[in-house]
Parts: structure tokens; C-alpha cells; sequence
């Protein structure tokens, strides 16, 4: 930044109003490269420019900033929740964020609809359901849902229950998995209650549930309702023996705390959070956070805190920590608000009673633990692929490790809707952000080489020769005839990238040279990367061809039903997602669209219901 920059910059900022809200600094590039919130947007950003000795934080912002903008707000609560927001759009470099946190499953449980659904999802929607989560572990997850689900049996369809639109209830039911309220196998009022006891169990309160049920039983005794009062029974039993593998730790049988302790180094932080719920601690889950610059405790705990908690719908009764947190007024009253709770709540307390410090010295020595765990798994899987990569370049006879090897598969069926995928590996493992799709275009027909001509010249000839970088190896998905063509495609722009195949039934490796083919012992871990690359493009591939014969077959079959033009189909499909929906639909609902009168929704009613469709 020129010195007539930075005192225009000043100038600018002096102007900035004396009110909450956030603000971005730019780069040179006018890229995000840091999000803040502020009670004074003039006070704060003026001190990342005054002069004397600055933090690493502030050094950093100082040297790259090169513009800086802002949002006014109308409280402090509002600006902390628009930063949260604006850091997950932007992923500023010099904010601290969770590392991969798009990646955390959530259990999300469909309040919004009459007969409520469980399911697991990795993409969190802003919308009236109800969240659990983020969970780091997803098959813990799914073993404790599987547990939930033999005591309180909810619905885990993929898709909304609508009355009376099921002839026959599932495999679930048959096997007491599921209530079936599809099938009017229960009453709506019934099932909201055993909805209601699901929600109670993730929400840690066992003990609760445990008094509730037993109160239900001996009812059901007192009116010889012996049948009901065994299956209370045997859901008390099921509680009883989940409550019996977790430790009691408290005096407190009603304490309900998240308990947060940090393991950190100059790089990356862990942050462990122990959930205690009716005094027992029945949950452990930790996240790592890449630091961008040397931090203090307290900024890294309240920028997990704030990201953790926008995440979640569950806020305990108190957030233990071992030291005061920023902003942690503004914090309380932001988390009090989303949960709902009583005036002048106090949620974030420090460790005060020598039960409280050994709860924290827990957390902290497991995020340590944990820290430690994880490193040292992804030093023994980096090697381990390091060994695979240098078996591959040996085998092959490659100038050099594979480092970026690209995948590539054709999709068709009897050479309708061609489609090509491209997917790509580094140093072994998936790099989906550059994965590719191809709609063949120049391809009459049935024909796999054509096919993967053309998506291997676009590839290496178009926007994407200039953008991607070109692999040290090309596996292709198939035998000499696909690698030929390949090879032949490459040839016309003169370029020399090692090629392979890899085929299906005896994974034999096929060379575009005079080399005999050759096939590696099945524990082979060079063996076991191809196969990952092999089998990801082609499901890659059949995935995309898949969504592209479905969107069709849906557009086509509206495209049946008189007076439904190209508009009115668009708009059904926003507003349903998918054509089961559609086809669900009741006439009320349908004319719930705008566009669709009474008449054309009846019309589109009839349709489905006198045709049988099914997409896959």
C-alpha cells in the first residue's frame, strides 16, 4: 500500500460511523481476507491503524489490507451474528475457522411437518427443523440413532409423510423399526409424543425420560394395559442400560453443562467440548481449527464458541470455561436469544468449586489426548500413502511420483444422455473442488472412444488447461481401446502425460505402450489407490448421468399434462424439489403455486394418479 493509499484509507475511516456492525478487509485482489464485528466501526478499525507495537493479528490485517468495508447493524448481537454468516460465505484467510466443518453430519429431525422424520445430513438448512449437532464422528452417530430408534421407532423416510399416500407400510415397521405413520398405523397426537421422547434422548435427559416412562407403565398397570406397560418396560430397561455405561461424575445430578478445553500449537488448535447432561457426561466431541496467526487462548475460544454455537439448536444451562472469553456479554445475550431462554441468563460460568476445575482439567487433557491421536494417524496415513505413491511410480515406470493423478469414466445408457467425469487426486486423496462433469455433445450413438475423445480434448484444451495444472498420471476406467484414444487425443496437441487403464474383472493395468499388461498383488496399497481413483470416476460419472435422465424423465412427463408450459413446470419443481413430491401433492397443495389455478392443479392431480411413474 503506496502512502497516498493508506491516507486515503485513514480519510475513509474517519467518516466511518460511531455505531455496531462488521467489517471486511480486501486485498489487492479485492478478495475477503478478514471479517470483524465492532461495538464502534470507527473506533475499531482506526486501531488497526495506529502507530506503536501491534499483535500478529493486526500486523497481518495492516500489511495486506487494501480497502475496507462495512455493514451498520442495529445491536452488537445482530453484527455477531452477520459476521458469523459473512466468515462462512467469504472464509477469510486471517479469521479462524473449524477445519472442514461443511464435512460434520448433523442429525436433523423434521419438526416442521406434521409427522416429524429423523435422518442424517451433512448440509445444515436454515429452517424450523431441529438440529443435533455438528457430530465429528458419523458412524457414532448412526449407532446411537440406530439405539434411539429401538426405543422410540420415529419414521426415517427421505421424503415427507403425506396422509393416505402410502398403500403399504415398510420393512421397518414389520420389524417394530418404525410407527408408520404413512400407513395410519398411529395416531398424529402419539407419534408427536414418542417424537417428542426421541428429542428428549439426544438431548441428554435419560434421567427424565426414565421417570416419564415409568409414570406411563404404572398407569398402564393400574388399567390392566398389560401389553403397553411391557413395551414401557422394555423401554425403561433400554434407558436404564444406556445411562449405566456413562460415569457419573457429579454431585449435581441436574448439572447440564458444555465443557470446553483447548490443546494448542503454533498452527492448529483442538477444541474439546464434554457434554454434560443430568450430571453425567454422555457426549465428547472435538474440532481443529487451523490458526492463521499466533493467537491467545481467549481469541481462539471465542471465535470456536461463536462459530460452534451458530451450528447448533441446543445451548446447555452453562458453557464452562477456564478463562473469560471476548465480547463475552454480547455472546451470552446472542446464545440466550436463539435458545429461548429466561432474562438475564447467565450461561458462561469458570471453574469456581475443585469439582468444576477437575471438570476443565478433563477437557483439557483430553483435547491434548485427542490432539495427539489425530496427529499421529495422519503422520502413519501420509507415509503409508507416500509408500503407495512411490510403489506406483516404480510399477509404472513414471519419471515421477504420481502426486495428481485424474480419473476418467463415460456414463450412458444405450447412448442416450453421454455424459464424462473427471475426478482428481492429490497425494492420494480426493481433491473434489476440482472434479469435473462432461455432457458429450459431438457423440451420436453408442460410442465409449468418441465419448472420451471429446471430454479429453475439452479438458486439455479449454478453460481448464489454463486453470488446472496437468497430472502426473491419467487412469482411465477401461482397457487398451480407451487408453488408445486417449493417447491418440493427446498426441494432436502434443502432449506427453503417462496413461493407464484399470479394468474391472481382473483390475488388470493396461499400458498405451508395448509393456504387457500387468496385474499387482490385491494388498497392494498402490493397487488399492488406483481403485479408489477408478471407482470414484465412475461413480462420479453414473451419479451425473443418473441426475440428468431423472431431471428428464420429470420434465417430460409434465411436459404431458395439458396447459403446463415450460414456466409453470420450472416453478412446480422449485417449489416441490422432486417430482415424488409433485406426484404426492393434494390439489390444496398444488395450487399453493403460483401460476396453478384450480382447475390445472385437479388436471395435474388426475395425471398421477391414473400413471405409475418411478424414478430412480
Amino acid at each position: 500500500m503506496t502512502a497516498e493509499d493508506k491516507d486515503n484509507l485513514l480519510l475513509r475511516i474517519k467518516s466511518f460511523p460511531d455505531k455496531p456492525g462488521i467489517y471486511s478487509f480486501k486485498d489487492d485482489e479485492e478478495k475477503v481476507i478478514y471479517i470483524g464485528k465492532a461495538k464502534s466501526l470507527k473506533k475499531r478499525i482506526t486501531s488497526y491503524f495506529v502507530e506503536g507495537a501491534l499483535d500478529r493479528k493486526t500486523l497481518s490485517i495492516k500489511n495486506l489490507a487494501r480497502d475496507v468495508e462495512f455493514i451498520v447493524t442495529n445491536t452488537e448481537t445482530d453484527a455477531l451474528i452477520l459476521e458469523n454468516s459473512l466468515i462462512k460465505l467469504h472464509k477469510p484467510k486471517l479469521n479462524i475457522r473449524l477445519k472442514d466443518d461443511k464435512t460434520y453430519p448433523y442429525l436433523k429431525i423434521t419438526i416442521s411437518e406434521k409427522y416429524p422424520r429423523v435422518e442424517i445430513i451433512r448440509n445444515r438448512e436454515d429452517n424450523e427443523d431441529l438440529y443435533f449437532g455438528p457430530y465429528t464422528d458419523v458412524k457414532t452417530l448412526r449407532i446411537a440413532l440406530k439405539k434411539a430408534l429401538t426405543i422410540f421407532p420415529i419414521a426415517r423416510c427421505k421424503k415427507p409423510i403425506i396422509d393416505g399416500k402410502v398403500e403399504r407400510s415398510c420393512l421397518f415397521f414389520q420389524l417394530d423399526r418404525c410407527l408408520a405413520p404413512c400407513v395410519d398405523k398411529i395416531e398424529q397426537k402419539k407419534y408427536l409424543k414418542t417424537v417428542k421422547q426421541f428429542i428428549k434422548l439426544f438431548e441428554g435427559k435419560q434421567r427424565e425420560l426414565i421417570k416419564e416412562l415409568n409414570e406411563e407403565m404404572q398407569k398402564a398397570s393400574k388399567e390392566l394395559n398389560f401389553e403397553k406397560a411391557a413395551l414401557l418396560r422394555d423401554k425403561v430397561l433400554a434407558l436404564e442400560k444406556l445411562v449405566q455405561k456413562q460415569t457419573i461424575i457429579s454431585k449435581d445430578g441436574n448439572a447440564e453443562y458444555d465443557i470446553i478445553g483447548l490443546y494448542q500449537t503454533q498452527k492448529v488448535s483442538l477444541a474439546q467440548i464434554l457434554a454434560m447432561r443430568q450430571g453425567r457426561i454422555t457426549e465428547q466431541k472435538h474440532f481443529v481449527m487451523d490458526l492463521p496467526y499466533d493467537l491467545n487462548e481467549d481469541e481462539i475460544l471465542t471465535s470456536f464458541i461463536k462459530q460452534y454455537y451458530s451450528k447448533t439448536d441446543f445451548i446447555p444451562r452453562r458453557i464452562l470455561t477456564k478463562i473469560e472469553i471476548e465480547d463475552e456479554i454480547t455472546i451470552n445475550n446472542w446464545l440466550r436469544d436463539k435458545q429461548k431462554l429466561e432474562e438475564k441468563r447467565i450461561i458462561f460460568v469458570r471453574p469456581k468449586t475443585r469439582e468444576q476445575k477437575a471438570f476443565i482439567e478433563l477437557a483439557y487433557s483430553n483435547a491434548k489426548i485427542n490432539y495427539h491421536t489425530i496427529t499421529k494417524a495422519q503422520e502413519m496415513r501420509e507415509n503409508k500413502i507416500s509408500e503407495a505413491l512411490q510403489e506406483l511410480k516404480d510399477v509404472l515406470d513414471l519419471e515421477e511420483e504420481p502426486k495428481r493423478i485424474e480419473g476418467y469414466d463415460i456414463s450412458t445408457l444405450l447412448g442416450t444422455d453421454t455424459v464424462g467425469s473427471c475426478v482428481v487426486f492429490e497425494n492420494g486423496e480426493p481433491k473434489k473442488r476440482d472434479y469435473r462433469k462432461f455432457i458429450i455433445k459431438t457423440v451420436e450413438g453408442q460410442d465409449d472412444y468418441a465419448s472420451m475423445r471429446e471430454m479429453i480434448k475439452r479438458r486439455f484444451t479449454g478453460s481448464l488447461a489454463k486453470t488446472n495444472p496437468n497430472p502426473n498420471l491419467i487412469l482411465i476406467d477401461g482397457g487398451p481401446g480407451q487408453i488408445s484414444s486417449v493417447l491418440t487425443e493427446l498426441a494432436k496437441i502434443s502432449l506427453n502425460i503417462p496413461i493407464i487403464g484399470l479394468s474391472k474383472e481382473f483390475e488388470e493395468i493396461h499400458f498405451t505402450d508395448e509393456r504387457n499388461s500387468i496385474i499387482l498383488d490385491e494388498k497392494s496399497d498402490a493397487l488399492k489407490v488406483l481403485q479408489r481413483v477408478r471407482d470414484e470416476a465412475h461413480r462420479f460419472a453414473v451419479s451425473f448421468h443418473r441426475q440428468r435422465r431423472t431431471k428428464k424423465m420429470i420434465k417430460s412427463s409434465l411436459e404431458e399434462i395439458p396447459n403446463l408450459g415450460e414456466k409453470r413446470i420450472k416453478m412446480l419443481i422449485e417449489h416441490f424439489g422432486s417430482i415424488e413430491n409433485i406426484k404426492n401433492a393434494s390439489v390444496d397443495d398444488l395450487v399453493k403455486v403460483k401460476g396453478i389455478s384450480q382447475k390445472l392443479a385437479l388436471e395435474i392431480f388426475e395425471y398421477y394418479s391414473k400413471n405409475e411413474f418411478t424414478f430412480n
